[in-house]
């Protein structure tokens, strides 16, 4: 009898065993509305961190890699404005583009957003994510470039300067002193997000997430939104 109850507990213990081993090989996917946010924190504040603990990256250079935003992404946007600036007519240098891009990272810095799955099919793997966002009034923006562009033009050093280039220089330089300074209002928008069930190489293991199905259109959607368009 003692040996059937020995019996018995060694069975149940090798069905417990193959039972977590299997649930431990069949990880849930990383969350789409979990990925939503940490994709929100690395596109529109440069901040790769969320990104790391959620996939379980070991580093932030892997996250970024495997998101599309590795290597220098803003100083590679600070170089494609200065070519946008050439094309018509205007020179600005690197240094001044960059600050300009940086005040609008600072002002992206009080940005919140939230997120919430609105729909999923694992079987199909789709899913819609629903974002909400913290915005700006995009009157207050274009004001605040204007009245800056005003400030600097009505400077008598600048109206003396003979040098367009360091005019230019000037109202970038007060631009993003007053972009700096913006600060979100109280009301939030919300956009949908399409979803698809994605594989990561994450530090060399195969993991199951949901990921934007067009990541540049999502940002798109968090910048424009951010923006209040």
């Amino acid at each position: 009898m003692k040996k059937k109850v020995l019996s018995l507990a060694l069975a149940v213990l090798m069905l417990t065993s193959l039972a977590l081993t299997g649930c431990q090989q069949k990880e849930a996917p990383v969350a789409a509305d979990q990925v939503a946010v940490a994709l929100f924190e690395m596109i529109l504040k440069n901040n790769a961190a969320p990104a790391v603990e959620l996939f379980g990256y070991t580093d932030e250079a892997g996250a970024r890699a495997d998101m599309g935003l590795d290597g220098s992404l803003y100083e590679e946007m600070a170089d494609e404005v200065v070519s946008q600036f050439a094309s018509q007519g205007f020179t600005a240098s690197t240094e001044d583009v960059q600050a300009f891009i940086d005040a609008f990272m600072s002002m992206f810095s009080r940005v919140e957003m939230t997120a919430k799955v609105k729909e999923s099919d694992e079987k199909a793997g789709t899913a819609v994510v629903t974002c909400t966002i913290s915005t700006f009034d995009s009157d207050a923006l274009t004001t605040a470039m204007t009245d800056a562009m005003t400030e600097a033009m009505s400077d008598p050093n600048a109206l003396l300067e003979a040098d367009q280039d360091a005019i230019f220089s000037l109202i970038l330089n007060v631009m993003s002193s007053a972009i700096a300074d913006l600060e979100p209002t109280s009301n939030t928008t919300d956009f949908d997000v399409d979803f698809e069930l994605g594989t990561l190489d994450i530090n060399g293991k195969d993991r199951q997430a949901w990921l934007p199905v067009d990541a540049e259109a999502f940002g798109e959607a968090i910048s424009t939104n951010a923006l209040g368009a």
